[in-house]
């Protein structure tokens, strides 16, 4: 089990190529509902992100993901868009790094089940964050190309009145076209699900006291928080979130501005807006007009749920619609029978269990050459 998880991914390869078409009949919930979701412990509530890795220690990642990248010669791996397979492959070794923190190592069955993720993801929307498709089919991507921008993010708000779209809490956004009631609609969580939750339970994982039992609807509200609480400027285990009301106080600037630059990366923003080439000071300031904004209200379990915000963070976070989508029954989406891909990549990047002598021998070497040093 691990106490872990996160986001992120990048390269710029060369190619950019076609997707298929989309799939309008995507992510219906299939009457899945059990009941209106509590979650008691809203206020105190912080995950435990023991093993989460540095932005300086993502980039140094990149080398082997790109190697990794370059030795799959599946022809279907290699039509998918550089920057959304780099996206979902650097969003695994942020995982793995976390897992193996905790002394776990990832299976061949992991790894299926990303391809698996990734199969779906071009099949609900073409590879685009910022694709919406309404409960009636209705579906709006702004363009071809799957990288997308902050005008047309912004859009989002006014789709309303401008297309056949209607807004509301059925409305699918996203890479893995999420809607805004799976905040308060709950169901059990995927049971062959390969991402552990204890690090959502709590700020010490599976140790955490008073601890509620995790269905998909606080998995999910709670795991829209972890990625605020990065822009809130919480990115070490020791470090509370910042206030909102403390927001603006001068010693929380530099905090607040790591911690916004931190949540673009682990979401995966950088690699799927546009303005991820080179304009990374537009998208700080559209992550952070996100940070504080509120889901709804945990008096009526969020059955009230703020639409436009979840909108706003599902799009512009695309990493966490991989994280939703890992934790919900495969029944969930339509997509479920896709055929997984790239999951060869995803089988290189594994990192191999040391064997029990390995870090004896290191230890050992280690000592010799402090002895002759001195």
């Amino acid at each position: 089990m691990f106490k872990l998880y996160i986001t992120i991914f990048a390269a710029l390869c060369s190619l950019a190529i076609s997707l298929p078409e989309h799939y309008t009949s995507s992510s219906l919930a299939n009457h899945l509902h059990l009941k209106r979701a509590k979650d008691p412990i809203d206020g105190g509530w912080l995950p435990d992100i023991t093993g989460l890795p540095s932005v300086d220690e993502v980039d140094e990642m990149l080398d082997d993901v790109v190697a990794a990248m370059n030795e799959d010669k599946d022809q279907h791996c290699r039509a998918i868009h550089p920057k959304l397979r780099m996206l979902f492959f650097e969003h695994f070794m942020v995982y793995q790094k976390m897992a193996n923190a905790q002394d776990i190592y990832l299976s061949k069955d992991t790894a299926k089940h990303w391809a698996h993720l990734m199969a779906m993801t071009l099949k609900e929307s073409d590879g685009d964050a910022t694709n919406i498709t309404d409960f009636e089919g209705d579906s709006f991507s702004p363009s071809t190309n799957i990288i997308s921008n902050l005008q047309r993010w912004r859009r989002i708000l006014s789709l309303s009145a401008e297309t056949r779209i209607n807004l509301n809490f059925q409305t699918n956004f996203g890479l893995t076209q999420l809607s805004a009631d799976r905040v308060f609609v709950a169901f059990k969580l995927a049971r062959d699900q390969l991402h552990d939750t204890e690090y959502l339970e709590g700020l010490e994982g599976a140790d955490t006291p008073h601890k509620i039992p995790l269905n998909s609807a606080i998995a999910s509200r709670r795991l829209i928080w972890l990625y605020q609480d990065f822009a809130q400027g919480r990115i070490h285990q020791k470090d509370d979130r910042i206030h909102l009301r403390d927001s603006q106080k001068p010693e929380n600037r530099e905090r607040l501005d790591d911690g916004v630059e931190a949540a673009i990366r682990y979401c995966g923003t950088k690699y799927m807006f546009a303005e991820g080439e080179g304009d990374i000071e537009k998208l700080k300031e559209a992550m952070a007009s996100i940070a504080y904004c509120k889901l709804g209200n945990a008096k009526n379990a969020y059955h009230d749920v703020d639409e436009k915000c979840f909108a706003q963070i599902v799009t512009l976070c695309p990493a966490l619609n991989i994280d939703i989508a890992s934790i919900t029954p495969l029944a969930y989406f339509a997509t479920r029978d896709e055929s997984p891909v790239c999951e060869s990549t995803f089988k290189r990047l594994i990192n191999k269990k040391p064997h029990q002598w390995d870090g004896f021998i290191q230890r050992f070497k280690d000592r010799l050459s402090s002895w002759f040093k001195k």
